[in-house]
């Protein structure tokens, strides 16, 4: 008598599902979902606001308090400037808490353009209008045990040929560092806080090329520069831009350890470096092309070296854009600004999902966006608050300007399905999925192992094809 062979129903199941599935891979093109547009939760204006003000012009966050800069000298100088600090409260709402000036502050010195706040301290830089004369300074202002801010020093340098310090500031711990707006001197300056509370001059970092605002970022014991004017060739009428890295050895020295140029040097007019932003060992730089403005992430190896691991350059974007104004990166997300994206500019979050790529999230707009807001031209992130500068709202008057705060949380994905976190569950999830199908390495590490079981299997499968589409 002949045995009859019974099939796997299991391995059968799978079979023909995995058949199906590789016909329609095959024969159709990926599902690609829109990217998901985002309105803000708060919109911050300061009170009572006036014409030219430009609030929004920079942004910082640390924890509760939110720092916003209103320069209120361009196009003319119309004031000296100030600056506007909100807490948040346990309900999650943002209140304006105190507005800082200087007493010494004149009209034109544009105190404001630039903000950083670590923990209780906050640096302003008052770089002066781009037609001034003025020095420029850059001020530290301290909050108390009451939750007070007051002026705890003004960073000036002793050179009569620096002017306009205070173009950028960058703020960690004890230590400040401060660029300038010119079109003569390379010089970035660093200064320290000792223990009495007494801020000096430490030393000077010569960066070529950045005869411009610098864009400078500061963690650890690394500081990034950016200088989108080195290269220029004026035979050729082009600008390449460079990022420097310097980084502070044991006794405390500041050192140049890397220079990354530009990586498409041919096209005219890049401006790379014009914004960077660092977490950790990633860099982010923004780079206003002439032509399409993008935004390059660099890697920082076991051995010290920056490589260069993705670009990014969002569907659509065109020059006019200015995808890459501003930048700002914590752990593994990333907000980029667009402050000129038609009508009223926009900004665009970007996550990192387990394999270290990075795609984008959403895309950031306003409720009431008019023409040319410039939303985006500054941003800032602190765990799951994103804050968008639009220096050019006119609420309270022309360019008066304004601020709005986003959620950034369930950044990366909102579905477990996701795998490759572009906002949508596909062809690329599916095929992720089937290339980890079986036992996981260590129960735990697979990310597409849905219902935990230690294993990717038809369950995981069916979760996906379950989850399949847009995410909501």
């Amino acid at each position: 008598m002949k045995r009859r062979h019974t099939p796997n129903v299991d391995r059968l199941f799978f079979g023909f599902l995995l058949a199906c599935l590789t016909l329609f891979a095959v024969g159709a093109a990926p599902v690609q979902a829109d990217t998901p547009e985002q309105t803000e939760i708060a919109k911050l204006l300061p009170v009572p606001g006036i014409e030219l003000e430009r609030f929004g012009t920079a942004v910082s966050i640390d924890g509760d308090t939110l720092v916003v800069g209103a320069p209120n000298y361009v196009p003319e100088p119309t004031g000296p400037g100030s600056v506007y600090v909100y807490n948040r409260d346990a309900q999650g709402n943002w209140t304006e808490y105190a507005n800082l000036v200087v007493c010494d502050a004149a009209c034109g010195d544009g105190f404001g353009a630039a903000v950083s706040i670590d923990g209780d301290t906050i640096i302003v830089g008052a770089p002066a209008a781009a037609n001034s004369e003025i020095d420029g300074a850059a001020y530290i202002f301290t909050r108390n045990e009451q939750g007070d801010w007051s002026q705890q020093a003004k960073l000036v340098v002793s050179d009569p040929q620096i002017t306009k310090l205070g173009g950028s500031v960058a703020l960690q711990g004890n230590t400040a560092v401060v660029g300038l707006i010119s079109t003569t001197s390379p010089d970035v300056f660093i200064f320290a806080r000792d223990q009495n509370g007494h801020w000096s001059h430490e030393s000077t970092l010569s960066a070529p090329g950045t005869n411009s605002t610098n864009a400078l970022a500061i963690q650890g014991d690394t500081i990034i520069v950016g200088a989108p004017f080195f290269g220029i060739d004026d035979d050729k009428q082009t600008t390449f831009g460079a990022v420097y890295i310097f980084t502070r050895d044991e006794n405390g020295n500041w050192a140049q350890q890397a220079q990354l140029l530009d990586p498409n040097p041919e096209m005219p007019f890049n401006f790379f470096g014009s914004s960077v932003a660092f977490d950790s060992n990633t860099l982010v730089v923004g780079s206003l092309v002439y032509e399409v403005s993008r935004a390059y992430i660099f890697n920082r190896n076991e051995q010290g070296d920056w490589l260069m691991q993705q670009v990014l350059d969002p569907d659509g974007n065109s020059s006019s854009d200015n995808f890459g104004a501003s930048v700002a990166i914590q752990g593994d997300t990333l907000v980029v600004g667009a402050s000129h994206d038609t009508p009223s500019g926009s900004a665009h979050i970007f996550t990192r999902d387990a394999r270290g790529i990075w795609s984008e999230h959403a895309k950031l707009l306003q409720s009431d966006g008019g023409n040319n807001d410039n939303f985006g031209a500054a941003v800032a992130l602190d765990d799951d608050t994103i804050i968008v500068g639009a220096r050019a709202d006119d609420d309270n008057g022309n360019s008066s300007g304004s601020a709005y705060i986003f959620d950034a949380a369930g950044a990366p994905g909102e579905c477990q399905a996701d795998l490759d976190s572009d906002g949508n569950v596909g062809v690329k999830d599916l095929l992720t999925l089937l290339g980890v199908w079986g036992p996981c390495p260590k129960k735990g590490d697979c990310p597409a192992d849905f219902d935990d079981s230690g294993d990717v299997g038809v369950k995981d499968l069916l979760f996906l094809l379950g989850a399949w589409g847009p995410c909501p």
